[in-house]
């Protein structure tokens, strides 16, 4: 049963790679250096520092890089989901706010954004520094909502929209580390019932200068995403597992904070291709002969055990 189990999570994670219009674990930036093209723009504020998304290895979730939006009031990043008006659409990535600090974003109905669309309001992760712990969507369909999340630590957050009837019949979900704040079904519109103009993107905005926010590991495809965290992802993170980099060309890099038991590496046909006792916190497998492709990465630390995905 363990067998069949895992291989259905290797389908799943197989289906992903299939469906996705994106992935990015933020790995192919330059630290420090601002972050644009590709599906990563801003709002008209000319992109470079103190406008675009900076790359950060302060924070990580997977690897040893993720996307900032600092405490600054002037970066305002946009990630463009592609103006979507019919479909199934699924986002999901991961996100850290220090305690003591605030993070913020909204979903807007065109990118580029002109004057600005707000779906679904404002979404505050700790609004005004007042409510350590709780997040807010505040002019939803079912008006201002509240949900739970960590400070300290990274937490997975998922959303999907259902645009299947066309937009003006949109619905949309939404949760927090398998936690659902907004129900499948839920007009995705603002509370006086307002649709938007399409799926635009994300504005990834520096509300106020207690703003502090990283971002990781976004995952954009046309099918739903998982509500709960994928497999063991979470355990991993706090054993401070990273594989990079990813994509690989030839090494792939493996740490822990404590000693990697073993690792197993699967292709897409969930066929193992590779199999070590490791014993140590770090370790190395050579990847320069694998076929080009996404693999799956079993890892087991200490007992806990999970999959990332890495991409040659």
């Amino acid at each position: 049963m363990k067998k069949n189990y895992f291989l259905a999570v290797l389908f799943t994670f197989a289906m992903v790679s299939v469906n996705a219009q994106f992935t990015d674990d933020m790995e192919s930036y330059t630290d420090g250096q601002p972050i644009s093209g590709g599906h990563w723009t801003d709002w008209g504020c000319g992109g470079g520092a103190g406008c675009a998304i900076m790359s950060s290895s302060a924070q990580a979730h997977g690897g040893s890089l993720s996307g900032y939006v600092p405490d600054d009031t002037t970066t305002d990043a946009v990630l463009d989901l592609g103006n979507k008006i019919f479909g199934t659409w699924g986002l999901s990535f991961w996100a850290y706010v220090p305690s003591g600090k605030e993070g913020y974003y909204n979903l807007q109905g065109t990118v580029p954004i002109g004057p600005g669309e707000w779906i679904v309001g404002n979404i505050y992760f700790n609004k005004d520094n007042a409510n350590p712990g709780v997040g807010e969507i505040d002019d939803s369909a079912l008006g201002v909502v509240n949900f739970n999340f960590p400070h300290d630590e990274w937490f997975y957050v998922a959303m999907n929209v259902d645009i299947s009837a066309g937009i003006g019949a949109s619905t949309w979900e939404f949760g927090v580390n398998g936690n659902v704040a907004i129900p499948a079904g839920t007009a995705f519109t603002d509370n006086a019932g307002t649709y938007p103009t399409s799926l635009g993107g994300l504005d990834l905005f520096s509300i106020n200068a207690n703003h502090q926010m990283w971002y990781d590991d976004f995952t954009y495809q046309d099918s739903f995403v998982s509500m709960d965290p994928p497999l063991g992802v979470n355990d991993l993170a706090a054993k401070g597992f990273a594989a990079y980099p990813n994509p690989v060309s030839n090494i792939l890099n493996l740490k822990a904070n404590e000693a990697i038991t073993s690792v197993a590496i699967f292709n897409i046909l969930g066929q193992e291709v590779y199999n070590a006792k490791v014993n140590a916190v770090s370790s190395t497998v050579d990847m320069s002969s694998y076929a080009s492709g996404a693999y799956f990465v079993k890892v087991n630390i200490g007992g806990t055990e999970g999959i990332v995905k890495v991409v040659k």
